[in-house]
């Protein structure tokens, strides 16, 4: 039976219809002109010939006096789980992603296979999009992109049809030998999945964080959780959902990462603070402090499905020129690094339950206001380094639809397909609004840092060099008439979603 760590089995309790843990990718579709019509049907009849594999073929057993545990179901019927979908008249991408807004929203059936997939036609130019909504407990980011490169084909002349739910790549499947939930929470250390060596290296974790936090010279760890995160970005949660996206030329991340030794994750969280001042200066806020970012960061040698810890730390000050900001926020994630290092992976899976847990259970008995953990999540689970296809389509985009966990707001989760890093935003409106302008300052930010640290000269040699690269296009889908923002400082495209007619499979 396959087992559920510690923050696997934390989803499923602490899941609220506010905070559902949902997670998965829009992938959308350029059909060839030659079958264009009726490819929709004909790829949902190809996929659902592919029977459900782990962890798609799982189900969540909820004992009456123990704790949940999954179950394969040797009877899974996949076509009970998969959906069409048709846009009323031309649909644009906006009104697509308002869409899987809608259909992101709402909670899974925990008595069913713990996903759904979508398969949505009516799109502008004959695209078709698959948005596959699955729960966070029975898969991290990680394991999902591996589950989308088994899924999509490297070659347009690969017409082998595969489903988002095939069986993972043997060596990515979850390990169903581990000890149970119920045996590694035996005790008070046990509940939480650890040992006395877990205590003792989370306690140092701890001791690093308060010597920090008083200032004590040389004092290496990270900020104390819930203190010094500015209230930009608050609001009280709800099940509402915006999206928005951009994509960022690889070539000049790579320029501006090896110009300043920074990572792609270094890069991109400068960008992302930057851009955040932008829209919180427009929408006539100033944070007084650094920003707090929250970042998933995979274990290597963690069990169960979730192999994951979240971490948080400051971004750049107020104030900061672009590579001062780029190299503050490279300091701070070198700690991170340094942590993860000297702790073992239970000891920071256990912190990160803790952390994230509080808040979550501070919402789930009513206190919609919650405790802040960060003011966003920013997630980077991989990606593809060439184009993609399914059934001879091509690939135009995979976006990260993601999580957006108690304590925070805002989700930024980026994806690379071929040359770019596709950049998702979702928000809650309410302590968000207007999210595309959010996306659209990533996109004027990052081109202000690439000058910034390159100089303009060198910055256009990359520019020329990532034109040869699908053009960055900003895409957005926000609730209008939930959420009124003001009008952007440029015209942006308007998402108002269009009712869309919904077909069940048989």
């Amino acid at each position: 039976m396959p087992a559920l760590s510690v923050i696997d089995l934390a989803m499923f309790l602490l899941e609220t219809p506010e905070r559902p843990f949902n997670i998965g990718p829009l992938v959308v579709l350029e059909p060839p002109a030659r079958g264009r019509a009726g490819f929709a049907d004909r790829l949902m009849a190809r996929m659902l010939e592919r029977p459900a594999g782990a962890p798609f073929n799982y189900k969540l057993r909820t004992p009456p006096l123990a704790m949940p545990t999954l179950e394969v179901d040797a009877e899974a019927d996949v076509s009970k789980q998969v959906h069409r979908v048709t846009l009323e008249g031309a649909g644009s991408l906006e009104d697509l992603c308002a869409e899987v807004c809608r259909l992101h929203e709402s909670r899974l059936d925990l008595t069913r296979l713990l996903w759904e997939m979508y398969i949505i036609d009516g799109i502008e130019g004959g695209k078709v999009a698959l948005y596959g909504k699955t729960h966070h407990g029975i898969i991290d980011g990680r394991g999902f992109v591996q589950a989308i490169s088994h899924w999509l084909a490297e070659s347009p002349h690969d017409l082998e049809v595969r489903a988002m739910w095939d069986a993972l790549p043997r060596h990515a499947q979850p390990n169903p030998v581990r000890a149970s939930v119920a045996r590694r929470l035996t005790g008070l250390l046990d509940k939480l999945g650890g040992t006395a060596m877990t205590a003792v290296e989370l306690s140092g974790m701890l001791a690093q964080q308060g010597l920090k936090a008083l200032g004590v010279g040389g004092a290496k760890g990270l900020s104390l959780p819930y203190t010094g995160v500015p209230g930009a970005l608050r609001g009280r949660a709800s099940a509402r959902r915006s999206l928005a996206f951009t994509t960022l030329p690889i070539a000049g991340i790579k320029a501006i990462g090896k110009a300043t030794g920074s990572t792609l994750n270094d890069v991109l969280l400068a960008t992302l603070d930057m851009a955040l001042a932008r829209y919180l200066h427009e929408r006539g806020k100033r944070a007084s402090k650094p920003l707090v970012a929250a970042m998933p960061i995979a274990l290597a040698h963690a069990q169960g499905g979730n192999q994951i810890a979240v971490l948080q730390f400051p971004l750049g000050a107020p104030g900061l020129g672009p590579a001062q900001r780029l190299a503050a926020i490279r300091a701070e994630t070198r700690t991170v690094k340094n942590v993860i290092g000297k702790s073992g992976s239970e000891a920071v899976m256990l912190y990160t339950t803790l952390v994230h847990g509080i808040p979550a259970l501070v919402e789930k008995i009513g206190l919609k206001t919650g405790v802040p953990v960060a003011n966003l999540m920013v997630s980077n689970p991989f990606g593809f380094a060439e184009k993609r296809f399914l059934m001879g389509a091509k690939v135009a985009w995979v976006l990260p639809v993601s999580v957006v966990p108690a304590g925070q707001m805002l989700n930024v989760t980026t994806v690379t397909l071929d040359e770019r890093l596709q950049v998702g935003f979702l928000a809650m409106p309410e302590a968000v609004p207007g999210v595309e302008m959010l996306a659209r300052h990533a996109a004027e930010a990052f081109e202000e840092l690439k000058g910034a640290v390159l100089g303009e000269e060198a910055a256009a040699q990359v520019a020329t060099v990532a034109a040869k690269a699908p053009a960055a296009r900003t895409r957005t889908a926000r609730k209008a008439a939930r959420s009124p923002a003001p009008a952007p400082a440029r015209p942006a495209a308007s998402a108002n979603r269009k009712s869309a007619t919904a077909r069940r499979s048989a």
